[in-house]
């Protein structure tokens, strides 16, 4: 009676220790996406307050629109042609 009671609490023991091992690979997966996430937010922070300035929207002007200040010369290079 007290072996099989023995073998018992060897195997629950055996079992728990599995679970801890793989709760604690978890743990390290899901702090290791919050790393990652935080770092994109951060990111992302960081392009919203530069999306509220008048820099981005005068960078954003000249890339897609072409705009430039009035005294200013726009030089076009064709890429194509450089062959």
């Amino acid at each position: 009676m007290l072996a099989i009671f023995l073998v018992f609490i060897g195997v629950s023991v055996y079992a728990q220790q599995l679970n801890i091992l793989e709760l604690e690979e978890k743990k390290q997966q899901l702090a290791q996406e919050y790393e990652q996430t935080q770092q994109e937010l951060y990111r992302l922070e960081n392009k919203s307050e530069y999306m509220n300035t008048n820099d981005y929207i005068e960078d954003t002007a000249r890339e897609k629109l072409g705009l430039a200040y009035e005294d200013e010369i726009i030089i076009e290079t064709n890429k194509d042609e450089s062959e």
